[in-house]
C-alpha cells in the first residue's frame, strides 16, 4: 500500500515490477518456510466427534503493494499464499463450495489502479482445483480496495447454499486501504446473508492499527473471529483454525436414570431443613426447596453455550426452571450471574459476549416470574477460563454462565 505521487517514481516502480515479475516468476524468500504436515481431521468426522457446520467458503487474498514487504524473513504475500495452502491441505474431506479472490492489482498505463479479481470458483471444492487457483496469484502490487473485494464476494456467493465462511488474508495496513469503506462493505454483506455468513480475518504481520481494524471486521460478521497468522501457522494451530471455522463438536448427552433421594424429616439439629445436620452443614440458611450436596450447599449447574452464541439451549432449561422455583419460594434470596467466553476473538468482543450470556440467563429466570431487581449480572470475558483454551473441548467448557446465590 504505497502511493506513487510523481511520474518519475511511477516509471522507477514499473521497472522494478517488470524485473520482479518478469516471466511470471514470483520473488523468492531467502529460506523456505518451515515444513508442514497437516493434521488429519477426517478421523474426527468419521468417528462422529465433529460434524460439518460450513457449506461454503470464500478466500479474499490481499496482494497489494504492502504485501511485498518482508516479515519474519519472507515477503508477506508468500506467507499469505503458504497459509492459504496449509488451510487447503488441512481441510477434511467433506462437500464444500469454494471461491478465491485477490485485490490490489495495478493496471500499468491505465487509470485502473486498484481492482478485485476472482481467481477460483465459486465451484465444487477440490484440493487440487483450489491449489491451481492459488497458483494464479501473481506479484503483490498496487492499492488496497478491500471494500470492492468484499462486495465482489457478496456477488459471487449469491447462488451458494448453506453456511458460508468468508476468510480475509491481509496485513491490514491502512496506507491505501479505506477502513470505513471496507467495514461498511462487511456490514453490507452480513446484512445480505445474515446468520448464514461468518467472517474470519487473518492478519499477516503485526500492524497494530490493522489488528484493531480486522477485529472490527470480524465483529461486523456477528460470528467468526480475527486471528494473527503466527497463531495458526503450525500443524496444530491450523488444525484448530479449520476446526473452529468449518466444524463443530458433537456433544453427546448420556441418559441418566432418575434417582429419587428420600431425605429424613428435618430434626432439631437441621436448622435450615435441607437434610444435612448443622454439625456438618457448610452452607447454613439454604433456601427452601433447593437441592443440596453432602455439604448442605445448593447445587447450581452451569449453563454452557455454543460458540459465539448467547441463547439458552433446551437441555439447560429444566435446571433453570428449578432455580426459578427456589427463588420464587424464597423472596429474600438474590443471585449474581457471571458470563464467560473462550479466548477466540478480541477481548473487547468477548467481554460483550460474556455479558450477553449472563443477561440471557437472567432474562430466562425473569420470564419464570423472578423479580429482575433480585438478579445482577457481570461479564468476565475470557479472563476466568475453567479449562484450557488450547483445545476445542476446553474452549467448550469456558463458554459458560455461573449462578451464585447471595443468601
Amino acid at each position: 500500500m504505497r502511493k506513487i505521487c510523481f511520474k518519475s517514481m511511477l516509471i522507477a516502480s514499473l521497472g522494478l515490477f517488470l524485473m520482479g515479475c518478469a516471466g511470471g516468476q514470483k520473488p523468492v524468500a531467502k529460506e523456505a518456510p518451515p515444513p508442514f504436515q497437516p493434521v488429519n481431521l477426517n478421523t474426527g468426522l468419521q468417528s462422529g466427534q465433529f460434524k460439518q457446520k460450513t457449506n461454503a467458503f470464500m478466500v479474499i487474498l490481499d496482494k497489494s503493494g504492502s504485501m511485498n514487504e518482508m516479515y519474519s524473513g519472507h515477503k508477506k504475500i508468500q506467507l499469505a499464499e503458504e497459509l492459504v495452502s496449509r488451510m487447503n491441505q488441512t481441510l477434511p474431506n467433506m462437500p464444500l463450495t469454494a471461491g478465491m479472490e485477490t485485490f490490489g492489482r495495478m493496471e500499468t498505463f491505465t487509470s485502473q489502479y486498484a481492482t478485485s479479481k476472482t481467481v477460483y470458483g465459486p465451484a465444487a471444492y477440490s484440493k487440487d482445483a483450489f491449489a491451481n487457483g492459488l497458483a494464479k496469484v501473481d506479484c503483490a502490487r498496487g492499492l488496497s480496495p478491500l471494500d470492492s473485494a468484499i462486495n465482489l464476494a457478496g456477488e459471487n456467493m449469491q447462488n451458494v447454499q448453506g453456511q458460508i465462511s468468508l476468510i480475509i488474508v491481509t496485513d491490514g495496513v491502512k496506507e491505501d486501504m479505506n477502513y470505513d469503506a471496507a467495514l461498511a462493505a462487511a456490514k453490507k454483506v452480513k446484512g445480505q446473508y445474515g446468520d448464514r455468513l461468518c467472517i474470519y480475518p487473518i492478519q499477516i504481520g503485526k500492524d497494530k492499527e490493522g489488528t484493531v481494524f480486522l477485529g472490527k471486521i470480524a465483529e461486523a460478521g456477528g460470528c467468526g473471529f480475527a486471528v494473527n497468522a503466527d497463531e495458526i501457522w503450525s500443524n496444530d494451530g491450523m488444525a484448530a483454525f479449520v476446526t473452529d471455522a468449518f466444524l463443530e463438536k458433537v456433544v453427546v448427552v448420556e441418559k441418566v436414570e432418575e434417582v429419587v433421594v428420600v431425605r429424613p424429616a428435618p430434626g432439631p439439629n437441621d436448622t435450615d431443613g435441607d437434610g444435612v445436620t448443622d454439625d456438618i452443614d457448610q452452607c447454613p440458611n439454604t433456601p427452601k426447596g433447593a437441592v443440596v450436596d453432602a455439604r448442605g450447599c445448593w447445587v447450581l449447574d452451569k449453563v454452557y453455550f455454543d460458540f459465539d452464541k448467547s441463547n439458552i439451549k433446551p437441555e439447560f432449561k429444566p435446571a433453570l426452571d428449578a432455580v426459578a422455583g427456589v427463588l420464587n419460594n424464597n423472596p429474600s434470596v438474590k443471585m449474581t450471574i457471571s458470563g464467560n467466553t473462550d479466548s477466540i476473538g478480541t477481548p473487547e468482543y468477548n467481554m460483550g459476549l460474556s455479558i450477553r450470556r449472563a443477561k440471557s440467563v437472567k432474562a430466562y429466570l425473569v420470564s419464570k416470574g423472578v423479580n429482575a431487581d433480585r438478579i445482577s449480572v457481570i461479564g468476565y470475558g475470557e479472563d476466568r477460563p475453567a479449562d484450557t483454551n488450547a483445545t476445542a473441548a476446553g474452549r467448550a467448557m469456558n463458554r459458560r454462565a455461573v449462578l451464585l446465590p447471595m443468601i
